[in-house]
Formats: C-alpha cells, sequence, structure tokens
C-alpha cells in the first residue's frame, strides 16, 4: 500500500488546522504557506474533509477551517479512509480479484483488517502529541 499524495497532505493539512487554538480558523492561503502544498490542491483535499465531516468551514474576512470535533476524536485511519478511500493492500482486497482459491486473498484480508485497525487506534491528537503507543 501507498498513500498518494491526497492522503500524505490532508494527513499534513488537518494536523496544521488541530495546531490552531480553540475555534480559530485557518485559512486556505495561511495553510497553504505552512504545508508548502498549492492552494487549489488544499481545496480539493478540504473539500474532501470537510464531506466527511472532519473539518468545517466559514467564509468572511475570519473565515478558514477548523477542526468538526476534537482531535482525541479524529482517527488517522478516517483521515486517510476519507482522502484515499478504503485502504487496500492488493486488488484480493477490493473485489477486484475473482479468485476464491487463490491464497494471497487470506494473508491479504488478514493484513489489510490489522493494518485499519492500526490507523484507528491512532488519533489526530496522538499525532499532535507525537505519541504512537
Amino acid at each position: 500500500m501507498k498513500l498518494s499524495t491526497k492522503g500524505r497532505y490532508g494527513l499534513k493539512a488537518i494536523y496544521f488546522i488541530a495546531m490552531q487554538a480553540d475555534g480559530e480558523t485557518m485559512s486556505v492561503s495561511n495553510l497553504s504557506k505552512l504545508t508548502q502544498i498549492s492552494q487549489s490542491y488544499l481545496e480539493k483535499i478540504l473539500s474532501l474533509l470537510r464531506k466527511a465531516k472532519l473539518v468545517a468551514s466559514s467564509r468572511g474576512a475570519t473565515g478558514g477551517y477548523v477542526l468538526a470535533k476534537p482531535a482525541t476524536e479524529i482517527s488517522i485511519g478516517e483521515i486517510l479512509r476519507a482522502l484515499e478511500g478504503k485502504l487496500y493492500l492488493a486488488d484480493c482486497n477490493s473485489g477486484a480479484c475473482s479468485n476464491e482459491n487463490c491464497p494471497n486473498k487470506t494473508i491479504f484480508n488478514f493484513l489489510y483488517n490489522k493494518i485499519n485497525l492500526m490507523f484507528d487506534s491512532f488519533t489526530l491528537n496522538d499525532m499532535i502529541r507525537g505519541k504512537y503507543e
């Protein structure tokens, strides 16, 4: 499994949004400067995060993005799935392979479940604190 730039950049963007003081919004232009990601690409990423109800947006002079819920309630898995879709390791997991007798299917399904559990066990707050136990 390899995360696309959308997943990696989205995780970086939501991290910087989470670092804002409570209730303080982060504008796309400021986020672009902090992350070195173009504003147009950030807008696409933030749209997916907003659709997943992970960030909220407001308009106006003081508008921008904030977390839609506390960082302790947002898992890394939620963020990545909002941006990447399901986190498949191989076609064995996605349903694209119809060979039920393939020995790879069992191991890749096992690993897919373990990886998703791992992503879900870490929160955005863990990322902020640098705590990965």
